[in-house]
């Protein structure tokens, strides 16, 4: 059996095949590239299955799914998902269509300690609700509920709750952020995009002239200039307070890990403690937040973790 694999984003097409001898090596193609994903599935199958022999596709994509035979589409680029339709285009047995962070939730019961980044708090509580989130193109969040008859994951529309402060020059930004955008959504400050308005907010408060920089260049920027360094941490300070926020509302004892495709690349700058002390700052339940363990997902792509998971098939 071999199936196709695809974490599918605002940006990025990511492809692999699973065979019983495991996940093959990723194929990613430009979102842009592409007008439809049926084009971008047929390249992929006709750079990594030329012979055929696939019997079905597991589909991450970064946006909601109705489930059933609605019709998904990517929450930040125009593309859209019909399983009946993709299955008939291209001869397959069984299309499942995902939320992206569903995978990743599927994915952390099959995370080694060197995918993880540990940033403090206690041990995992056995049973507990499990919460993983991160920052890409978009903001995304599931969870993860085990169960002695198998983990239930939960995937939710988390990047979109509004964005709280932890101090005074966090309330500045989200203001700036409401006049900009017309409400401070999480995802507004936290994805790829945010990265950039915090630049352009902070740069003009201070009067600084900086040239436009989309979010690799932010961090790129961050240690030489003093407007990057402050968006970047802005950025982290955001998410911190952001994550401890979900960890209370999901009581994710089990852990919270973050992921996406931002985080990873700055965690050589990240503050451990300074993170965790922002992702602890609860009152009056920072005792609670405080023993819920916490880590950075390192893991280059930890979804095809959890496609494989629910297709079902066993890697020798």
């Amino acid at each position: 059996m071999t199936a196709l694999l695809a974490d599918i984003g605002g940006t990025n097409a990511r492809f692999a095949l699973l065979t019983e001898a495991g996940i093959g090596a990723p194929l990613i193609l430009p979102v842009a590239d592409f007008p439809t994903p049926e084009a971008a599935i047929a390249e992929a199958l006709a750079q990594l299955a030329p012979a055929g022999g696939v019997t079905q596709a597991v589909l991450a994509i970064a946006g909601p799914v109705p489930g059933g035979r609605a019709p998904a589409r990517l929450t930040n680029a125009e593309w859209y998902f019909e399983t009946g339709a993709l299955a008939t285009r291209f001869g397959l047995a069984r299309v499942q269509l995902v939320n992206d962070f569903l995978a990743l939730a599927h994915a952390l019961p099959h995370l080694d300690a060197h995918d993880l980044l540990r940033i403090g708090g206690g041990a995992p509580v056995a049973g507990a609700p499990m919460l993983v989130l991160g920052p890409g193109t978009g903001l995304g969040a599931a969870g993860l509920l085990p169960l002695p008859s198998g983990a239930i994951a939960v995937p939710t529309e988390g990047g979109h709750v509004s964005l709280a402060a932890n101090d005074a020059e966090q309330e500045k930004v989200i203001a700036a952020l409401r006049q900009r955008a017309g409400r401070a959504g999480a995802e507004e400050a936290l994805s790829g995009r945010g990265l950039v308005a915090l630049h352009a907010i902070i740069a003009a408060e201070r009067g600084a002239a900086v040239p436009p920089r989309d979010a690799a260049a932010v961090i790129a920027a961050a240690d030489t200039c003093p407007i990057a360094s402050a968006a970047r941490d802005m950025f982290l300070g955001l998410l911190a307070g952001y994550a401890g926020d979900m960890a209370l509302a999901w009581g994710a004892r089990g852990g919270v890990f973050i992921a996406g495709g931002i985080v990873p690349r700055l965690a050589p700058s990240l503050d451990p403690a300074r993170f965790r002390a922002g992702f602890e700052a609860k009152a009056p339940m920072a005792s609670y937040v405080a023993a819920i363990p916490l880590a950075l997902v390192l893991h280059p792509m930890p979804a095809f973790l959890g496609l494989a998971a629910l297709a079902g098939i066993k890697a020798s």
